[in-house]
């Protein structure tokens, strides 16, 4: 008679064997218990190992505003931009592509993931190379957008993507590309002209920006772009990049730049602030990115993506964008 094989098998502590074989056979505990079992006071202190890689808890921001009289006092010449020596320069990102569109089948039928890849002119990249590396995807309770640096602790962004109604905490990460991160910093104060709340209307797309001043001097290591004054004899000229993190593509966590795209300001817009459509591709996730050129002394910011109609693209620059840098690089520097 032929022998039977034996596998030895660990031994199995009894006490855990019963708590399985119980919790194997309960459905999930509803709500009410929930409430009364699933509750247990915090004892003694985190190990001093698990504890260096816990991040600190971010501060609420603080919220300073300027006013329309005090901004005219504040010079609306071009704030240069800074490239670092120790970073190379580049006419163009290099370009990355998405991992492979992921094929999956359930019961036999191809579906697919919740991830869209739109088939325009936006191209992936991953570069540190200056200007590219100063890209940053901003963080709050209001959702993410995007933002450039612009000074030693100062990124540029969309007034509408800061968290107005509960001045809760915020980040930027520097250059996101995918899962990895150059830099995180706390975003320590929000410098602004208007609170841009919900839809941004036709009153408020002329004035949709801010500038973050971040805990950290990202500025000093990555570099940062310029400001200046859109000048409206460059209607319809194809001198503007765009780079962000539009939500549609790689999840909102990879950056894309366009190239070659107009901008067109509005004809009625005589005020420090100016609102201008665009020809570029822009989603959600794209606001507060920079529309920004190339002159000798390096690229120059002169409207960041604000919304959107039904049939066109708008960004927001203008004088008042300009001051406020120069402001909060100043006050906070």
């Amino acid at each position: 008679m032929k022998k039977s094989k034996h596998v030895r098998k660990e031994p199995v502590d009894q006490n855990e064997r019963s708590v399985a074989a119980i919790e194997d056979a309960r459905e999930p505990l509803p709500i009410g218990e929930i409430k009364t079992r699933f509750k247990a006071e915090a004892r003694g202190e985190i190990p001093e190992k698990l504890r260096e890689i816990e991040l600190p808890e971010a501060a609420p921001y603080n919220l300073t505003g300027i006013t329309r009289v005090s901004i005219k006092k504040i010079s609306a010449r071009p704030v240069v931009p800074l490239r670092p020596a120790w970073v190379a320069a580049a006419p163009l990102p290099a370009r990355v592509a998405l991992p492979p569109r992921p094929r999956m089948r359930h019961r036999g039928r191809e579906v697919d993931p919740l991830l869209v890849f739109a088939p325009d002119d936006r191209r992936t990249y991953n570069d540190r190379s200056y200007p590219w590396g100063t890209i940053c995807r901003v963080v709050t309770a209001a959702g993410t957008g995007s933002g450039v640096i612009v000074g030693p602790r100062h990124v540029l962004t969309a007034s509408h993507v800061v968290d107005w109604s509960r001045n809760g905490a915020g980040t930027v990460e520097v250059h996101r590309a995918g899962g990895f991160v150059r830099a995180t910093t706390a975003i320590t104060r929000v410098w602004f002209f208007t609170k841009v709340t919900g839809t941004v209307d036709y009153f408020e797309n002329d004035e949709d920006y801010a500038v973050l001043v971040t805990g950290q001097r990202i500025g000093d290591s990555f570099g940062w772009l310029g400001t200046r004054t859109y000048n409206s004899s460059w209607d319809g000229e194809p001198y503007w990049w765009n780079i962000g993190y539009p939500g549609d593509i790689g999840g909102g966590n990879t950056p894309t730049f366009q190239r070659n795209k107009e901008l067109d300001e509005d004809a009625w817009d005589w005020g420090g602030g100016r609102s201008m459509t665009t020809n570029a591709d822009t989603f959600f996730g794209n606001s507060g990115g920079p529309m920004f050129g190339f002159w000798d002394a390096g690229p120059y910011v002169v409207a960041v993506v604000s919304s959107q109609s039904s049939s066109e693209n708008w960004c927001s620059g203008g004088d008042d964008m300009t001051r406020l840098v120069r402001h909060a690089r100043t006050v906070d520097p």
